[in-house]
């Protein structure tokens, strides 16, 4: 006899800016970002996707392991606050950390926008 093994879905991970990223979100989140600082177990990752690389935004991402510095990871995972005191800080608590160095960027973006524009004709 086999055993019926039950799968909990989740809701897909919507791609999103770290400067974009509030308390109002709700659900798992996608990144993409350049670690600028790591430590074990976290790593402070700015934002890859950004239009505005100046206004680029910071997130603190809590991982397993460690994230090399400088390189580009696509990340997913819940969001949380850390409470420091007054001050809420919105952390990532990462599921998933892939290596993207070798990943385009631009044509990325590309295809993303000519998905959009699919799915618009389309619906």
């Amino acid at each position: 006899m086999t055993e019926e093994k039950k799968f909990i879905r989740k809701k897909p991970s919507r791609l999103t800016t770290i400067r974009e990223i509030s308390h109002s979100f709700r659900g798992p989140v996608r990144v993409l970002g350049i670690v600028v600082d790591s430590r074990p177990g976290s790593a402070l990752v700015q934002d890859l996707y950004d239009e505005d690389v100046k206004k680029a935004g910071r997130i603190w991402v809590s991982v397993e392991g460690t994230l090399e510095l400088k390189k580009k990871y696509l990340i997913i995972g819940e969001l949380t606050e850390k409470t420091d005191g007054q001050s809420k800080t919105p952390w990532l608590n990462a599921t998933l950390a892939h290596d993207i160095d070798a990943l385009d960027i631009a044509l990325y973006k590309e295809v993303l926008d000519l998905e959009g524009k699919v799915t618009k004709t389309m619906s």
